[in-house]
């Protein structure tokens, strides 16, 4: 790509301070966290402790706070000026917000406050798609259209095309926000009872996070910058483009390879507990029945 400087209105964000706070993103996000309390607050069973929402209203607040230091903070303005800062609100996207999202479980919860002919249309398909999300093929499918989406969104053509336009931007935002909740829904939402969807979803964690840790291993080892966009923000900032790029592949090897490894332990204590278990006494045998005694001959001659 060009090094050519490019004026501030070819970027998807135009440069400028670095104190850039987006009001209505964040009052967005505090609707949905309201919204979310509530949900949980009538969906609550009445006769469990109110503790049994306290999890999954945690994750969702802290998956819209990931969302908010992402989209909402100074880092979405710095992005456009430096490759790890967009690494970082990548990585926001995907290994914090997507799985916190997940793990707040909101579809079941939405689903039983439904009305009931309403709920009779809705679940039905929902179910439908449970079911087929369960096989292993729709899992390792989904893991590798996942690794698709990040690895697409780096070449340089996509990438420069989101810094140029607002548009795009935010499909690569959405793109990104999607896949992850979709592979991270697959991975750790679906209940898995058999030996081969474990071992399909532990296969699953581990294609992303052999893709980016080869991603990120290329960019740290690259000697030339890859995106011309960051070439001149580079210079104005006084930091080097080259240094800048290398340091965003140390933090996609940093951060994404722990939260995938993690995943993997989780789904390998899941493998662990429903193998069976080969230490457990053997059945009682039961016992053989006595030999009764030889009954005496009996004289049936006449006498």
């Amino acid at each position: 790509m060009s090094g050519s400087a490019l004026p501030q209105d070819t970027l998807a964000h135009p440069l400028g301070g670095g104190g850039d706070w987006s009001y209505p993103t964040i009052a967005l996000l505090g609707l949905a966290a309201l919204g979310y309390g509530c949900l949980l607050a009538w969906s609550a069973p009445r006769r469990r402790s109110p503790w049994a929402a306290a999890g999954p209203g945690a994750a969702w607040l802290l998956g819209l706070t990931a969302l908010g230091a992402a989209l909402a903070s100074p880092l979405e303005r710095l992005a456009e000026d430096s490759l790890t800062a967009h690494m970082v609100q990548h990585l926001l996207l995907t290994i914090v917000a997507a799985p916190l999202l997940v793990l707040a479980d909101p579809v079941p919860r939405v689903l039983a406050t439904l009305p009931p002919r309403a709920r009779e249309i809705v679940v039905p398909p929902w179910s439908a798609v449970v079911r087929g999300a369960r096989s292993p093929a729709v899992v390792l499918g989904v893991a590798v259209g996942y690794l698709a989406v990040v690895l697409a969104w780096h070449l340089p053509g996509a990438y420069e095309a989101a810094v140029r336009s607002e548009a795009v931007h935010v499909t690569e935002h959405l793109t990104f926000l999607g896949g992850g909740v979709v592979f991270w829904w697959c991975v750790l939402r679906i209940p898995r009872r058999r030996l081969g969807q474990l071992v399909a979803g532990l296969v699953a964690v581990l294609i992303p996070a052999f893709g980016e840790a080869v991603l990120g291993g290329v960019m740290m080892l690259s000697s030339s910058p890859w995106y011309g966009v960051y070439v001149e923000t580079a210079a104005d900032h006084g930091f080097d483009p080259v240094a800048d790029q290398q340091v965003a592949g140390a933090v996609l090897w940093a951060a994404g390879t722990p939260v995938y490894l993690l995943a993997a332990v989780v789904l390998v204590l899941r493998l662990v507990r429903s193998a069976p278990v080969d230490d457990e006494p053997p059945p009682p045998v039961p016992p053989m029945p006595e030999r009764s005694s030889p009954r005496p001959a009996v004289d049936v001659a006449p006498r």
